[in-house]
């Protein structure tokens, strides 16, 4: 997701709580770039940043098209997203 630090915001409340940890999320995009879905695969165990997390790939788009070899429409990811403080 081009550079995920430049989109991510660390929820205030999360900050001010200290609270860290890593979350998976899955998302669906076309071969546009365009954010089809995105959704919480494994949670950090806190919901602010769990929020923040499924909302990222929205605030990031369009993201890089996919490669040319890569076949159909649509392309799945589950991706890793780090907060620390």
């Amino acid at each position: 997701m081009r550079n995920g630090n430049k989109y991510r915001c660390y929820p205030s409340v999360a900050l001010m709580r200290r609270q860290q940890g890593v979350l998976y999320i899955r998302f669906t995009m076309d071969r546009d770039g365009k954010v089809l879905s995105s959704r919480l695969e494994r949670s950090s165990g806190f919901g602010e940043l769990d929020r923040e997390a499924v909302a990222l790939p929205k605030r990031a788009q369009p993201l890089p098209r996919p490669p040319r070899d890569r076949t159909g429409e649509t392309l799945e990811l589950v991706v890793p997203v780090e907060f620390f403080l």
